[in-house]
């Protein structure tokens, strides 16, 4: 079996979930960049078992449960009120404001 790891000692950003990212390189909101683990990791068990901090999902439950949303961040001002042909011309690129 799959699973996520989320970060609930750290709460949530705004409402969603802190989820282990890919490589142990901190945590993410986004799931594309959250760490799949399986059951039988070792790696897994040890984080998965500090259930202080911790709590480990299905994957398959949590992908069900996800929705797509908008990043406020990565939407520009400047493009408001433009026609959805022209709006990606003024789209900020993911990663940087």
């Amino acid at each position: 079996m799959k699973y996520y790891v989320q970060r609930h000692a750290s709460g949530c950003v705004g409402n969603c979930f802190l989820w282990w990212r890919k490589g142990g390189n901190g945590y993410t909101c986004n799931l594309d960049d959250a760490e799949v683990f399986d059951g039988d990791d070792a790696r897994f068990q040890s984080i998965a078992k500090d259930g202080s901090k911790y709590t480990a999902w299905e994957k398959d439950y949590i992908d069900a449960c996800a929705h797509r949303h908008v990043d406020h961040q990565y939407v520009s001002d400047d493009a408001k009120g433009i026609r959805t042909a022209n709006a990606e011309h003024h789209a900020r690129p993911m990663g940087g404001i």
